[in-house]
């Protein structure tokens, strides 16, 4: 029985895989060089009411540090009621805040801004309440408008 149950869990998770609807990470490219995608989706979240917390740069201190990687940003941001909503959801969503956005540029100079998939969360956090996943199909829709603007030409 635990085969069976494993195997149906395992095919609905692969079968997100690949597609924007279930996919466990959202990819986007963008026609804007790295700093300026950053400061379009920083004011794009900002707009969509979320309060922009700090910018983590993993190339820095892979420099410091004597590693290659490319030049990547991480906007981290909250908007703190429904942040503290989801953690009384389900407390293991604490590790989900505060969101997160990747801009990252390829070796080729391609930026993309990547994020993971706020409705994946409900499946990661065993999350089955109606109140708690309208919050976080609304929090989805709410990222996805802010990249999809932030991406505008």
């Amino acid at each position: 029985m635990k085969i069976v149950m494993l195997a149906i869990v395992s095919f609905f998770l692969l079968s997100g895989c690949g597609n924007e609807k279930g996919a466990f990470i959202i990819q986007n490219k963008s026609s804007k060089g790295l700093e300026e995608t950053a400061l379009e989706l920083r004011k794009a979240l900002e707009a969509q009411n979320f309060t922009v917390l700090d910018t983590i740069e993993h190339k820095k201190t892979a420099d410091e540090n004597k590693i290659s990687v490319q030049p990547q940003k991480i906007i981290t941001f909250t908007e703190p009621k429904v942040a503290s909503t989801l953690i009384s959801c389900n407390p293991t969503m604490g590790m989900e805040v505060p969101f997160k956005i990747m801009v990252w540029q390829e070796y080729q100079g391609q930026i993309n801004v990547e994020y993971i998939n706020p409705e994946y969360w409900s499946l990661t956090h065993n999350i089955k309440d109606k109140k708690c996943l309208n919050l976080l199909n609304q929090t989805t829709a709410a990222i996805k408008k802010a990249v999809d603007d932030s991406l505008k030409k």
